[in-house]
């Protein structure tokens, strides 16, 4: 096999072009329409965020430098679960998307309130999104303090 360093360098590439041009159109400076989106701007921001960073991290792979690496690698996986715990608790706090029609009731049919449904989809979402904030805090607090911390010479 190779040692041709071409591959992740373009895909990196592709990958952080196609991050910042997700961001920035979050970002409103490349302008789109909200109906583009499907969900909040800043949820598409963090989205592209990883996108972003998971491309350098392919950079880093073909690069000589072991502490780049190390620091692409966990920047990618923290805006990824960061990204994750956004979504669920964004999904869970706002049911998951819009209001539908109740169904028909026949008569005699065994049929459920009309908010059931509704408690059992923020139930679903609340059921990852609490595990995943928490996972996403401690590796903000892992990665803060392991930047503010001094390295010995």
């Amino acid at each position: 096999m190779s040692d041709d360093r071409r591959g992740p360098l373009v895909v990196g590439a592709l990958t952080v072009f196609t991050g910042a041009v997700l961001f920035l159109a979050a970002g409103d400076v490349i302008p789109l329409p909200d109906r583009m989106f499907g969900g909040p701007r800043w949820l598409v921001a963090v989205f592209a965020l990883g996108v972003f960073f998971g491309g350098a991290w392919a950079i880093a792979l073909a690069l000589p430098t072991p502490r780049m690496r190390q620091l692409l690698c966990g920047a990618a996986g923290l805006v990824l679960i960061s990204f994750g715990a956004l979504l669920m608790t964004w999904l869970a706090v706002t049911g998951g998307g819009g209001r539908r029609a109740p169904a028909p009731v026949r008569p005699g049919s065994f049929v459920l309130g009309p908010d059931v449904g509704s408690v059992i989809v923020h139930a679903f979402f609340w059921l990852f999104a609490i595990p995943l904030d928490t996972i996403a805090l401690i590796g903000w607090f892992i990665a803060l303090r392991s930047l503010v911390r001094r390295r010995p010479p």
